[in-house]
Formats: C-alpha cells, sequence, structure tokens
C-alpha cells in the first residue's frame, strides 16, 4: 500500500512539476479547456436561470376578466354564478377591488397608493381557468365573456409563461448538444496534449520499457497530467463564467427593473463547481487513456 500511494504520489509531482517547466505552453492548453468549458457552463447557468423563472409562474392559460369601475354588487354576483355555472370552466376565482388593492400595496410596500384619490381605482376581477386550453376555445371564451354586461375588458394571460416554458426546454436540448460535441472536443484536445508529452518522452519510455517497466507505471504519469489539467482547467471555465456574469448581470437587472421585475443570471456555487472540475478531469482522463494505450500497443 505505501509502494502504491508513493508512486502515485511521484507521479503527481512530476506532473505538476511538468506544468510548470513549460508555463507559457501548459499556460495556453489550460485557456483552450478551460474556454472550452465555459461555453457549456455559460449555457447551463442561463437555462437554469430561465427554468427558476417559469417554476415561479403558471403555465396554464388564464382568462382574467375586468369589471367596469361602476359595476354594482348585482351585476357581479351575477356573472359570478354564471361563470361558476358554466362547464367549460375548472376554475372560477373571484378577486375584489379592495383585495387587489391590498396585494398591490404589499408588492409595493406602500399603504399611501391612494394619496390624492378619491377611491379605490382598480375593478372588481374574475380570474378564470378552462378545461379545454386550445388557442381557438380560449380566444371563443375571451369574446363571449367580453359581451357580457359589467365586463369592460378580458385578458388572455399566461401565454408569455408558456413560451418561455418552451424556450427553456429548447435551451435544455440545446445544452445537452453543445455539452456532447464540446465533452468530445475535450478528449481530443487533451489526448492531442498527451500525445505530444509522450513524443517528447518517446526515448525515455522506451528506455523504461526495455528494463522492464509495466504499462502501469508509464501510464500513471500521464494520467495524472491529464487529471490536474483538468481539474485547473475547469476552475479556469468557472472563472471566466464568473466573470462574465458579473459583467453582464447589472445590465440584465436594471433591464428587468424596467419591467417590475427582479432577474439575475445565477453564478456557479460550490455544487456547479466541484460538478464541472469532475467532468472535465473524467474526460481529459479519458483523451489520455486513449493516447497512452495507443502509444503503448507499438510495444506489444
Amino acid at each position: 500500500m505505501k509502494a502504491w500511494f508513493r508512486s502515485h504520489t511521484l507521479a503527481f509531482t512530476r506532473s505538476v512539476g511538468g506544468l510548470f517547466r513549460q508555463p507559457i505552453g501548459s499556460l495556453l492548453n489550460l485557456l483552450v479547456i478551460g474556454i472550452t468549458a465555459a461555453f457549456p457552463l455559460a449555457l447551463w447557468l442561463l437555462v437554469s436561470s430561465l427554468a427558476g423563472i417559469s417554476k415561479n409562474i403558471s403555465v396554464e392559460p388564464q382568462l382574467s376578466v375586468f369589471m367596469v369601475p361602476s359595476a354594482d354588487q348585482g351585476q357581479v354576483a351575477a356573472l359570478q354564478q354564471k361563470l361558476e355555472n358554466d362547464k367549460r370552466l375548472k376554475v372560477v376565482q373571484f378577486v375584489a377591488k379592495d383585495e387587489a388593492l391590498k396585494k398591490l400595496q404589499n408588492n409595493f410596500g406602500s399603504a399611501d397608493l391612494l394619496a390624492g384619490m378619491g377611491e379605490n381605482p382598480l375593478p372588481d376581477a374574475f380570474i378564470l381557468q378552462a378545461k379545454d386550453p386550445k388557442p381557438e376555445t380560449l380566444e371563443a371564451l375571451k369574446q363571449e365573456l367580453a359581451a357580457q354586461t359589467g365586463v369592460e375588458e378580458v385578458q388572455l394571460d399566461s401565454e408569455w409563461a408558456r413560451r418561455l416554458a418552451r424556450i427553456t426546454e429548447l435551451g435544455q436540448n440545446l445544452f445537452e448538444v453543445v455539452l456532447m460535441m464540446l465533452g468530445a472536443a475535450l478528449v481530443l484536445i487533451t489526448g492531442n496534449a498527451i500525445r505530444m508529452q509522450i513524443l517528447t518522452r518517446k526515448d525515455e519510455i522506451e528506455v523504461a520499457k526495455l528494463i522492464g517497466a509495466t504499462d502501469a507505471f508509464i501510464r500513471r504519469p500521464f494520467i495524472h497530467s491529464a487529471i490536474v489539467q483538468g481539474i485547473v482547467g475547469g476552475l479556469f471555465a468557472v472563472a471566466i463564467v464568473w466573470g462574465a456574469v458579473a459583467h453582464i448581470n447589472p445590465a440584465i437587472e436594471a433591464l428587468a427593473k424596467s419591467y417590475g421585475q427582479q432577474f439575475a443570471l445565477q453564478t456557479p456555487d460550490l455544487l456547479t463547481i466541484a460538478v464541472v472540475c469532475a467532468t472535465i478531469a473524467a474526460l481529459c482522463l479519458l483523451g489520455a487513456l486513449i493516447a497512452v494505450s495507443r502509444h503503448l500497443r507499438q510495444y506489444r
């Protein structure tokens, strides 16, 4: 066990030392790995941020029916009874204007919204959900409700939320495709880098084989080199994405605020950083194993 640990420690030390012996070449290779891995990481953070929005909003199409401000209780009650008896609707929610005003005050954190106004300007409203979500059915229902007595306006809500959910799903599929493509690119990049290291140490490997070195002994330093490059390259990728997100988040937050919303791109957390580094290290390891195995076949 001690010999195994000592051999791996020596291989790891030589791998790290090799990076410092060729600082320019090592830095360029790490930058290539980091930039390649930064693309899927950035796309994942974007998709995750959009998914967080879509989970907090309803994607079920809704109809908002607003009464005229002068509608009396009799008109409101008559329309409510008619809506509750309508078999095409599965949800009928009445929102009184006083309740709507309280929610508005809570959202804006101000109790003086009526300052300078004689009365509550908000209308009574109904929030409806239809059993059949087909666009043509909802549009027909919208036209019918707009013609009811005491109704001022009918809005078809949540269609934008459905579009956002579709965009998020498309982003997830795109992320999977990009991840596979760039994963293959990382394997090729690392394999080529390890191949170049093998060529520079070709004479050393031949001598080691002549004196009885095993394939595992020869393979060990290249494996450690690939793992170290993968972990450091992953940290480079996280740093690149973190800097990009920090640069563009103020503009995104300002744009969202202009629409009365709060939105910002997520930054990589510790779990994401660990997964990124582990994934890139595994891909680099795969590339190294392929490159070393192909070279060792020459001595069999």
